[in-house]
């Protein structure tokens, strides 16, 4: 991994080549230089700056200018004086600090030979000047750094997962090639003498009995051999003996290039990955740098885990051995039983069944609802209660209705005298308009007598009450249309299921199946699907449908309301099948959900 410091600026590991050109540059540019030194400085360990580049590169590290240095980082600011060296000869200093994203992290040093302060201060100013290209060069380098990590650490969680190795390979291979902009990425971990190619960038199964595929492989086994990395570019002019022959052969239908760098394991090789990209210019510097330190990082994952798979493998073989031998009779046999058994519940068939919750109710069921706004006077019967065809289930007050019949009497009475006495008179127009009121009167006290009638609330016919007690509610009001009870079938009945959405599609009018009560534990009782209604309600955190069954033999001591289980028989199929079906219509639909 890439040292860090605390502020979180990563230290380049080596001296980048622009800071080394540029040092050279500026100490030949001004005259009479005789060394320099560019320095950087960690936060935790700010008093012993480090150098990162010398000139001239002969020279050797001087403690003078690391002090000029240290001082020029602590002040924040140039420094231009005289000192004496490391061999007592006494050099004008000049020194400036280097910033990055406002933090000093180094400084730059030169000892020239012995001039006035003016022309030392010049110095210092084209020296100031110069930083400013040395602070990006520093910069870059920090950035390269940080997206090698950035695509190291990618390539480190991309094995680190638990999938075959090919698998991970493939992504590997893949996130290279997105990111460098290869045509072809390959990995091969060597077998042998021989390197085996097991991914194949955006190519997830390959024939390997391909030429192309062989050739691969043969570049591969020719970087084992030179223990190197290896580039060509097509435009290369290599002859006949060139010693990367077969590398050369793989860009003959292409004008790109081709890299193959070797994954080692401390001094063990262990692979190869081999990178094409058909622009010449693409693979730089920088790219070799990245690809060293990600081979670096995901060699020791790789070699890990061929041994982890190279143990299971043994440890298979080992188990397989042990299987037969004589002190494992019990193991055997135990395996032998299951065998026959998963067989025997592959073939014995049986009924494939539907269970869902039941509910008896009223094959009809009929309300009593009052005729009239009234009061309740009587309450003869309550839920529960048996009623027979015509009895009276309960009377309703008729006080008012018998004050209004008494009414239109009267008036019915006077209206006939008056009509009597205009017929004496031979008054034949008043006797019309007694005529039509003793008509209106005559139709008021008709629907009089009839809600008379109605104050007596009869059962329809022979049947249970399921709703409605009015015994402690005696002089209650009730509107008009409100219901009052509610009437089933005394030996009528049919069963509502309740069944869940998964199973539906299974049921079909007359199948048959079997209904055993809550109340009644010790009957079975025997029925057959009349009607599925495409009615769906949830309860309890399922959906279900309602289906309607009938009742071929209602047994003593049923009632409505009460409730059990029923299971319709659908079909027949293998044991096993029933048990895993519920199981295998739910994975189903949960690997449709994740897009499978």
């Amino acid at each position: 991994m890439p040292n860090s410091n605390n502020s979180g600026t990563p230290t380049p590991p080596k001296t980048p080549h622009e800071v080394d050109h540029w040092l050279d540059w500026q100490c030949r540019m001004i005259s009479d230089v005789n060394s320099g030194a560019v320095y950087l400085s960690e936060k935790n360990a700010i008093n012993h700056p480090t150098p990162l580049a010398i000139w001239p590169s002969t020279s050797q590290v001087s403690s003078t200018q690391q002090i000029i240095a240290l001082k020029a980082i602590k002040g924040g600011a140039g420094i231009a004086q005289k000192e004496v060296s490391d061999d007592a000869k006494v050099f004008d200093y000049v020194a400036y600090p280097l910033l990055q994203k406002d933090r000093i992290i180094g400084a730059v040093v030169l000892a020239l030979e012995i001039r006035s302060d003016q022309q030392r201060q010049a110095v210092l100013q084209l020296l100031q000047w110069g930083t400013v290209w040395a602070e990006k060069a520093l910069e870059q380098a920090y950035n390269d750094r940080h997206h090698t990590s950035t695509l190291a650490l990618s390539s480190v969680e991309l094995f680190s997962r638990s999938e075959p190795l090919a698998v991970s390979g493939y992504n590997f291979c893949n996130l290279l090639a997105d990111h460098f902009d290869c045509s072809r990425v390959i990995l091969g971990l060597k077998k042998g003498l021989q390197v085996q190619i097991i991914s194949i960038s955006h190519q997830l199964q390959f024939d390997r009995r391909i030429n192309r595929i062989s050739q691969i492989e043969f570049a591969m086994e020719e970087c084992i051999e030179y223990s190197k990395p290896i580039f060509i570019a097509n435009k290369t002019n290599n002859g006949a003996g060139s010693a990367h022959i077969h590398t050369q052969q793989l860009l003959n239908d292409s004008n790109g290039c081709v890299f193959s760098a070797p994954l080692l394991y401390g001094e063990t090789q262990i692979g190869v990955l081999t990178l094409f990209n058909e622009k010449n210019s693409s693979f730089d510097n920088t790219f070799f740098d990245q690809i060293t330190a990600i081979n670096e990082h995901i060699a020791p994952i790789i070699n890990l885990r061929q041994h982890n798979d190279q143990r299971s493998w043994k440890s298979k073989e080992a188990n397989i051995k042990k299987l037969g031998s004589i002190s494992h009779l019990r193991f055997k046999a135990t395996i032998i039983v299951s065998i026959i058994v998963a067989i025997l519940l592959t073939l014995i068939q049986t009924e494939q069944i539907v269970s869902a919750k039941a509910t008896i109710e009223g094959a009809t069921q009929q309300s009593i609802v009052a005729p009239f706004s009234s009061y309740i006077a009587t309450a003869n019967a309550r839920a529960g209660d048996s009623v027979a065809q015509g009895q009276i289930i309960a009377t309703l007050d008729n006080r008012d209705l018998l004050l209004e019949q008494e009414k239109w009497l009267t008036e019915r009475a006077k209206h006939a005298k008056e009509y009597q006495e205009a017929l004496a008179t031979r008054n034949r127009a008043q006797g019309s308009v007694l005529s039509a009121r003793i008509a209106q009167t005559d139709a008021q006290l008709n629907q009089v007598n009839k809600q008379l009638q109605h104050t007596q609330l009869l059962a329809p016919f022979d049947g249970l009450l399921v709703s409605g007690d009015w015994n402690r509610a005696l002089g209650a009001p009730i509107e008009r249309g409100q219901l009052l009870f509610e009437i089933v079938p005394i030996d009528s009945y049919k069963v509502a299921l309740q069944v869940d959405e998964h199973d539906i599609a299974s049921l079909s009018s007359k199948q048959l199946g079997k209904l055993r009560l809550t109340g009644l534990p010790e009957q079975f009782i025997q029925l057959k699907i009349s009607r599925i209604l495409p009615i769906a309600s949830v309860a309890h955190g399922s959906n279900n449908f309602h289906v309607e069954a009938e009742i071929s033999d209602i047994p003593p001591g049923m009632r409505p309301g009460m409730q059990g289980i029923a299971k319709i028989i659908t079909g027949r199929a293998s044991i096993l099948s029933v048990w895993t079906k519920s199981l295998k219509d739910r994975l189903r639909l949960w690997a449709w959900s994740l897009g499978f």
